[in-house]
């Protein structure tokens, strides 16, 4: 466990404490805004930026995704804003309910259809905001279980959420927070491809050394 916390470096811990400030800031907006009347509108500023906290959220933490038993990139700070990003989204979805919706699933469900074709699309968020709950659960209570457990577990999580996340922020998105979400993606993909070589050169490497001690056996 103690490798596990070794802290190491990574472009998201270089962007991490700037991700956590805006994230306060956008999590203080859509809190005030529960406190005041229930509306129907869905332009409200207030909806637009707890979802791109929670973006913001969800990207900075992907380098959970890469995480192995020795820890990296899997610290404590990257952890913490991977489950602020979920707390973002759940407070995105209450935020939308008491602002777009007035708090009716048959409105939801209803500008669910509008807005994306579909209106049981709205059921696939709610999966999304579950399995991200139930992955932040995991990671807090039983780190080395979720570090150590089958990588197909790890890459249906991240595949299924950010399958979530691109159609929300991107594909579905307007204006200058889709550039910029367009842009994280970009740099998530190289990371990935990154990471991906990475491996493959350790496995190779792993292997050669089997075979020359094999050899001198």
């Amino acid at each position: 466990m103690a490798e596990a916390e070794r802290v190491q470096s990574h472009p998201a811990r270089g962007t991490g404490v700037i991700v956590l400030l805006n994230c306060i800031l956008l999590a203080t907006n859509g809190l005030l805004s529960l406190f005041g009347p229930a509306q129907m509108n869905p332009q409200h500023p207030a909806i637009q930026e707890t979802a791109f906290g929670a973006v913001m959220g969800w990207v900075t933490g992907f380098p959970l995704a890469f995480a192995r038993r020795c820890g990296e990139p899997a610290t404590i700070f990257v952890r913490a804003i991977y489950t602020w990003g979920c707390a973002m989204c759940v407070l995105h979805i209450a935020v939308a309910f008491h602002l777009a919706h007035g708090w009716s699933h048959e409105v939801a469900w209803e500008h669910t259809r509008e807005v994306g074709g579909y209106g049981n699309g709205i059921f696939v968020n709610y999966a999304f905001a579950l399995v991200w709950v139930a992955d932040v659960v995991w990671v807090w209570v039983a780190f080395d279980s979720y570090l150590s457990r089958p990588r197909w577990i790890t890459w249906a999580v991240y595949g299924f959420t950010g399958f979530v996340v691109f159609n929300a922020s991107v594909v579905f998105n307007t204006g200058f927070t889709r550039a910029v979400c367009a842009l994280l993606f970009i740099a998530l993909a190289r990371i990935t491809w990154n990471d991906w070589r990475t491996r493959g050169y350790s496995q190779q490497e792993a292997n050669a050394e089997d075979r020359v001690g094999s050899e001198a056996q």
